[in-house]
């Protein structure tokens, strides 16, 4: 027999063994238990963050409701103190806790319902993700065979393909508390609410149409913060589909800010930071597009036969004016032949030519009004990124997209296109959805279809929307030459004073300062040109090519350096 310290230690192997068997389902106990308490822990987070939704939400239903009362008793005094006005403006008149109570509850609803979509999509990822990993396991339960004991498997307590299975059931089940609260906020269509407290849709009165209610700037300002929160933060397909599917956004695109401008005016208060806010709102939803998402944005109402019969007009007057040869070569057999030719050749021309489309992008239009040279910096400049971000969408084509390296270097693992399944067959997200939501990450967003990328570039390559979009930048440029050439000749005037006078290194200090500002400002214009020709669009580079010349580098460059030829030759 083995001496007892051998038979001790074998004894302790084998329960030691035992202990890895039994371990196994005493840690499973335990990982059962622990998640029946984080199920039950996320349980009541959900159901106490719904309840807050359910207050937040009926509270400012009822504010919306007194408010549009009281407003109603006071538009007749309204309009009889304004009798000869039509369509203006004004905000209403809340006092300063309700004002405030409003701004909260918007911002607690954007928050609540952000927050818990989110963490509804990380679990449901992690539920897909865990459906491809639960299988990869050795027999033993720890992913790599090499257990305690790898001959002592057939006592698990779980096998591993039903330990994954549970999991994966186990968290969506934890997401179903958080999506509660996304459904409850499309029941009560508070994104609908929201908009028509920002656009004055919730105190209007179709017996009173002249006089317009707006919320105060700050109640605005948050219900665009709130819903910009909303898009940039979601993070399931299906959530950014119904946000934008319902054409809300675009009753938000089409704000009327030129009444709150008014209103404020009026008031001698300042509109800046709506405008502001409302400018980063485009810029939430265009970092949003991609080939799914495109169709909120873009559509084609129809043709526009008007401008088609002013075409086959001007080209039949062209071709009417030009001569068929000389009347000495031609006799009469021949003019008859070449008109009949012509006819025929028209009437072809004129069946193969196709119908133009009418395209709406109001994103574009909306985003193109503040590109406008007298509109802060930072509105301007947002404007512009927002236009040549929708344009670099057009213009990135397939060819971009079939780069393996690239491919095979940045593959998300969370990508829902291709899933597998428990079974082995293939699968979709389990939305239905083809693709996750757009990342806003410009390189990575697949290219658009060749119709819609046509679409995009034939209307942002009008001529009236790029002389909107070039002739500010343009004009920029020109003012601040001219402030350049007023600054230099400042400073050669100032040269020829004296080292010792105080008040000459002063301003020359100054203007020192002044042209080094002058000179950042048009580093930043020329980049944004940099920027925009960078795109790669032959039409519009082509246009903005022309304009800068016409504008800019003719009469401020190139005209001042004939200014000595003319005095010499005079």
């Amino acid at each position: 027999p083995p001496p007892p310290s051998s038979s001790s230690h074998h004894h302790h192997r084998h329960n030691r063994g035992k202990v890895g068997v039994n371990g196994t389902g005493f840690e499973t106990t335990t990982t059962t238990t622990t998640t029946t308490t984080t199920a039950t822990t996320a349980v009541e987070e959900a159901h106490l963050l719904l309840e807050e939704l359910r207050t937040v939400v009926t509270r400012l239903e009822d504010l919306a409701r007194r408010v549009r009362r009281a407003a109603s008793r006071d538009r007749d005094d309204d309009e009889n103190e304004h009798e000869n006005e039509n369509d203006s403006p004004r905000f209403l008149r809340l006092d300063e806790r309700d004002e405030g109570d409003a701004v909260e509850w918007l911002r607690r609803i954007a928050e609540l319902v952000a927050s818990s979509e989110r963490k509804a999509g990380r679990l449901s990822r992690r539920s897909r993700r865990g459906r491809g990993g639960g299988e990869g396991r050795n027999g033993n339960g720890n992913g790599n065979g090499n257990g305690p004991e790898k001959g002592n498997t057939g006592n698990n307590d779980i096998p591993p393909e039903g330990e994954g299975r549970r999991r994966r059931q186990h968290e969506e089940e934890m997401a179903l508390p958080y999506l509660s609260l996304f459904e409850f906020f499309c029941e009560k269509n508070v994104l609908a609410l929201v908009v028509n407290i920002v656009t004055g849709a919730a105190f209007a009165d179709d017996a009173s149409p002249s006089v317009r209610l707006l919320p105060p700037l700050s109640i605005a300002t948050q219900s665009i913060q709130s819903v910009s929160i909303l898009v940039q933060n979601v993070s399931r397909p299906t959530t950014l589909y119904y946000l934008l599917s319902n054409n809300r956004v675009n009753d938000l695109i089409d704000l009327p800010l030129h009444l709150y401008h008014r209103a404020a005016w009026r008031e001698g208060a300042e509109a800046g930071e709506l405008t502001t806010h409302f400018v980063s709102f485009l810029k939430t939803l265009a970092m949003r597009v991609n080939r799914e998402t495109l169709q909120f944005f873009l559509s084609f109402p129809g043709t526009n036969e008007k401008e088609e019969v002013e075409e086959e007009k001007e080209e039949k007057r062209d071709d009417d004016e030009k001569p068929l040869g000389d009347a000495d070569d031609v006799d009469g057999e021949t003019k008859k032949e070449a008109m009949k030719s012509k006819t025929v050749s028209e009437g072809a021309s004129t069946s193969r030519r196709p119908r133009r489309r009418i395209v709406e992008f109001p994103l574009y239009a909306r985003a193109l009004e503040f590109c406008a040279s007298e509109q802060d910096s930072f509105v301007r400049v947002t404007a512009m990124n927002v236009c040549m971000n929708l344009v670099r969408l057009a213009a990135r084509c397939e060819e971009d997209d079939a780069k393996p390296e690239r491919d095979n270097n940045h593959r998300d693992v969370d990508d829902v296109r291709h899933r597998d399944t428990d079974d082995g067959t293939h699968s979709d997200d389990d939305d239905g959805l083809p693709t996750e939501t757009p990342s806003g990450t410009l390189h990575e967003a697949p290219s658009l279809p060749l119709r819609d990328r046509i679409a995009i570039v034939e209307y942002a390559c009008h001529p009236r929307r790029v002389y909107d979009l070039v002739s500010p930048l343009c004009s920029r440029l020109t003012t601040q030459f001219g402030q350049v050439e007023g600054t230099v000749r400042a400073l050669q005037e100032l040269g020829h004073a004296s080292n010792d006078d105080d008040a000459a290194i002063s301003k020359r200090r100054k203007l020192r300062q002044t042209m080094d500002d002058l000179a950042a400002n048009v580093q930043d214009e020329l980049l944004l040109l940099d920027d925009l020709l960078k795109i790669g669009v032959v039409s519009l580079n082509e246009q903005a090519i022309e304009l800068v010349l016409a504008t800019f580098v003719y009469p401020m460059l190139l005209q001042p350096l004939l200014l000595p030829l003319h005095r010499f030759s005079s």
